[in-house]
C-alpha cells in the first residue's frame, strides 16, 4: 500500500509542477486560480502536521502565497509526504487513528489512510478548478489525469 500511495503522492507532485510551469509562463493568473492553488498547498502542510508535526511554520488554509513560493512547498511537500509515508517503523502505520481540530476548534479523528485519500482528493478537486478557471481566462490548462501520469510520467516529471 505504500510504494501505491507513494505513486499518487509522485503523480500529485507532477501535476502541481507543471501546474506551476505553466503559471510562470503568464504574465497574470485568475485571481481565484492563485487563491484555490495557494489553499491547495496550503492544505497539504496542514493535514501533514495534523499527522505528525514537523515543526515547520503552518500557513492559514486560505493565506495567498506569492507565485516564487508555489514550487518550493510543492518540493517541501513532496518531500514530507515521502517521509512520511516510510514513517510506519516510528508508530504511523495507516491505521492509525489521529486527533486533531479543524479550523473551527472542532475536534474529528481519522486514521492517516483516510487522511491520506482525503489529500490526493483534494488535490485533484481543486486542481480540475483550477483547469477551468485557466481555461475561462484563454488558457489551455496542462493534463493532470492520473492515467495520463502512468502513460508518460517522465513527461509530467519534466514537462
Amino acid at each position: 500500500m505504500k510504494d501505491y500511495l507513494l505513486d499518487w503522492f509522485t503523480h500529485q507532485y507532477a501535476a502541481n509542477k507543471t501546474l506551476i510551469q505553466v503559471i510562470d509562463t503568464r504574465a497574470s493568473l485568475p485571481e481565484k486560480a492563485a487563491s484555490i492553488f495557494s489553499h491547495m498547498l496550503n492544505a497539504h502542510q496542514i493535514w501533514l502536521h495534523r499527522i505528525h508535526p514537523a515543526g515547520i511554520s503552518l500557513p492559514l488554509p486560505w493565506q495567498p502565497l506569492e507565485r516564487e513560493q508555489y514550487a518550493p512547498i510543492n518540493e517541501q511537500n513532496f518531500h514530507l509526504t515521502k517521509v512520511y509515508l516510510q514513517s510506519e517503523k516510528f508508530g504511523m502505520h495507516f491505521n492509525k487513528p489521529v486527533r486533531y481540530q479543524n479550523t473551527q476548534g472542532e475536534t474529528f479523528e481519522n486514521t492517516i489512510m483516510e487522511i491520506y485519500f482525503h489529500m490526493l482528493a483534494h488535490a485533484a478537486y481543486h486542481r480540475g478548478q483550477i483547469a477551468l478557471l485557466l481555461r475561462q481566462a484563454g488558457e489551455e490548462p496542462p493534463i493532470s489525469d492520473y492515467i495520463f501520469y502512468k502513460r508518460e510520467p517522465v513527461r509530467m516529471m519534466n514537462p
